[in-house]
């Protein structure tokens, strides 16, 4: 548990315990689009803008480790949707504990996306998952993203929700209803950290975006891991400024 402890500190920081994950764990779904396609840079650029952890593969996180620095956070994602092949819409695990360890990763992560076929082998995987990081001290973040067609409905978020906790996960990374008070009842109704994915890249206003990000503060959320939406910005780094600001305000 020490070890858990320390490693879920350096995720979710300061007296509010918040985070700012910028997640760059697309390439095997979407390929090296803009954003991506250099790693190297678009970590320095997160580095300098105050990301308190990247969410990314093996392979990224060994070409980019010594960009991170001592201060970021590595949640290291163990799972993964292999866009060009016929299962694109299933996660296949890929990497083991060992892995993160080795690397030194401060948390591991994998996905459900319910309606997609495959949830019942990945629901096992998750809680075999789990059980593996209790041994290790490592925490685990789910990310468990309800039906499209039901995807930002409060009730079918929070029953997504539940179902990672009840597996055994540390934190949940799912969707935003886009509604204060029913979202407070989404966070109110899971016992642990609720981290709001960002989704696909959205023609809005940088100021829509921090307000986007100021509600899902105020109704409890622990923070946001905005992958498109921030690494394919114009400016990335200082769009990343920006949201450190308002998610660390409190800090």
């Amino acid at each position: 548990m020490p070890g858990k402890m320390r490693r879920m500190a350096r995720i979710l920081r300061g007296p509010s315990r918040r985070c700012l994950i910028l997640p760059m764990d697309h390439g095997p779904w979407i390929g090296p689009v803009k954003g991506i396609d250099r790693p190297l840079e678009i970590t320095r650029q997160a580095v300098r803008g105050g990301a308190s952890a990247l969410l990314i593969g093996p392979g990224f996180a060994r070409l980019v480790m010594e960009e991170m620095g001592p201060d970021m956070a590595l949640i290291l994602r163990v799972s993964i949707t292999p866009g060009l092949a016929p299962e694109a819409t299933q996660e296949s695990p890929v990497a083991t504990l060992e892995t993160a360890v080795r690397l030194d990763a401060d948390a591991v992560a994998a996905s459900i996306f319910f309606g997609r076929g495959g949830e019942v082998a990945m629901m096992r995987y998750l809680g075999e998952l789990a059980e593996q990081c209790g041994r290790y001290g490592m925490p685990l973040l789910a990310e468990m993203i309800p039906p499209a067609d039901k995807v930002y409905q409060p009730e079918a978020i929070a029953h997504a929700a539940r179902i990672g906790w009840e597996l055994g996960a540390d934190l949940v990374k799912t969707t935003y209803c886009g509604d204060v008070t029913a979202f407070r009842q989404v966070v109110q109704s899971t016992p642990i950290p609720i981290v709001i994915a960002g989704g696909p890249a959205k023609d809005e206003r940088e100021e829509d975006l921090l307000n986007t990000v100021r509600d899902v503060l105020q109704a409890g959320a622990a923070g946001i891991a905005f992958g498109r939406r921030v690494w394919g910005a114009s400016d990335p780094e200082a769009l990343l400024r920006r949201l450190h600001a308002v998610i660390f305000a409190e800090s």
